[in-house]
């Protein structure tokens, strides 16, 4: 009986924070992490933010684009914030919080359910 949890898989544990290095987010464009399914933006001015790349129509995959997000499936656009600019999205998409210390930006990842 004690020798099964060495026949079964581990399920792997996803890390609950991400960090990445301040200059490798571009000033006026976005780092995309595509295997957290997140970007991190940094606008000409104002804070850098981290943005769910999960489409608020149906859950597909944004892109990043030159002005912005785009959803290959269903065509909605946002913004470099993340906000709507054509749907059929009527939502924003979603922030995660993140922080800049240090030359380096830590973003928390929400709890998987």
């Amino acid at each position: 009986m004690g020798c099964w949890r060495y026949l079964t898989p581990t399920r792997a544990v996803a890390p609950r924070e991400i960090r990445v290095p301040l200059d490798d987010v571009p000033r006026g464009g976005a780092l995309v992490l595509p295997e957290y399914g997140l970007a991190v933006a940094r606008g000409r001015e104002g804070p850098i933010r981290a943005l769910d790349l999960t489409c608020t129509h149906l859950g597909c995959r944004v892109t990043a684009t030159e002005n912005g997000f785009s959803c290959p499936c269903h065509g909605s656009r946002f913004d470099e914030n993340g906000v709507v600019l054509s749907g059929p999205a009527t939502r924003s998409l979603g922030g995660l919080d993140c922080a800049e210390s240090g030359g380096m930006v830590t973003i928390r990842l929400p709890e998987a359910t």
